[in-house]
């Protein structure tokens, strides 16, 4: 995202800011999480992208057991806000209720 909002014109102030809530005077995303989201999108990739087990990424791809773990319990603690709300059923199939589409479909 920050190539293509360099690539874009987009003024370095708003490219280079690190992410916060600022909640508080100094306080960012990355502190509060013990990593950058530079660290963490290339273990996101590898663990949902590209479905690695996280044996895999400690042993094959050498990250640290610890920061792994931690990702992973954030991706599974977060797990509810990734599913659709009860919604009222209309007809005689729901999505994701009744109704799944294969991932892999048409593969």
């Amino acid at each position: 995202m920050r190539q293509l909002s360099r690539h874009l014109g987009v003024p370095a102030v708003i490219v280079e800011k690190h992410p916060s809530a600022d909640l508080w005077e100094g306080q960012t995303d990355e502190a509060e999480l013990g990593f950058t989201y530079e660290e963490v999108d290339k273990v996101l990739c590898l663990l949902v992208d590209q479905r690695y087990e996280l044996s895999e990424l400690i042993a094959e791809c050498r990250f640290d057991e610890k920061f792994v773990r931690a990702v992973a319990r954030k991706v599974q603690a977060s797990q509810y806000k990734r599913r659709l709300p009860v919604i009222a059923k209309i007809s005689s199939r729901t999505i994701d209720r009744d109704f799944r589409y294969a991932r892999d479909w048409g593969r």
